[in-house]
């Protein structure tokens, strides 16, 4: 136990994992099991080289590897503190809110970049989701969003083309344009709840180039049917999001029966 107050595991030599890959594995168990909270200052590295009885270089080389997949970051000669996600997406029925409204809400500045509009015959699965007819015509907007300039997910919406007349890729030239304003101002679409699913894939060549990281790697994959008051659809969307820079948040009642 260090000064804090709090225990670390002991690492075993006789395992074939060389010490600083134990290192490394045990600080990111503690971060993603909220021993240490974003933001928060994790120990020096002369601390943990006493507490986890290994050489400070094994300890630097852990943390390099850490702050590389942006687990942690350094703050100049103040030390090293786990890195706090660019966007916090809260989800769940209640939320049926968009991406640029949220991102204004937490002090990020939205930002998008059109990757594609188009109108196409609604598939099989896309018609069942916006519960419309097998081939019925439908709008799709493919965009790369941004907070404060840096790409955080892919969002692709799929809107029955007779509820946005018009709508074409000139409405989303502007980088900030709120797709949801758009259905609210012009067609008076209200949002009002949705049905979500939260499940991990894994990154397409193209997604991984538009998002920074390796192809195949881990996403968050969100599905989502936008409704409006009434429970009519409005909207089938599908959101792959950057493993590091995004985190999805949750609240809700328990009740006791």
């Amino acid at each position: 136990m260090n000064q804090t107050g709090i225990r670390f595991p002991k690492l075993d030599e006789t395992l074939n994992a060389p010490l600083y890959a134990q290192v490394e594995a045990t600080l990111k168990e503690m971060i993603e099991g909220v021993v240490y909270s974003p933001g928060e200052q994790i120990p020096s590295e002369r601390e943990l080289s006493e507490t986890l009885g290994v050489s400070r270089m094994t300890v630097r080389r852990a943390i390099e590897s850490l702050i590389r997949h942006g687990l942690l970051e350094r703050r100049s000669t103040q030390g090293t503190y786990v890195k706090a996600p660019q966007v916090m997406r809260r989800v769940g029925k209640e939320f049926a809110q968009g991406l640029t409204q949220m991102l204004r809400m937490t002090g990020a500045t939205p930002g998008s970049q059109l990757l594609l509009f188009d109108i196409i015959p609604a598939p099989l699965k896309i018609a069942e989701k916006l519960q419309i007819r097998l081939g019925e015509s439908v709008a799709v907007l493919r965009r790369l969003r941004l907070a404060n300039g840096t790409p955080f997910c892919i969002e692709t919406s799929y809107i029955p083309q007779v509820l946005v007349p018009g709508l074409c890729a000139e409405d989303f030239a502007l980088e900030n344009t709120s797709l949801y304003a758009i259905l609210r101002d012009r067609y008076r679409l209200e949002v009002a709840k949705n049905d979500e699913t939260l499940k991990m894939s894994f990154a397409t060549d193209g997604e991984a180039a538009y998002l920074g990281i390796k192809p195949k790697s881990p996403v968050l994959l969100l599905r989502s049917v936008v409704m409006d008051a009434d429970g009519k659809p409005i909207e089938y969307l599908t959101s792959v999001n950057h493993p590091e820079r995004v985190i999805f948040h949750s609240t809700a009642e328990v009740h006791s029966w």
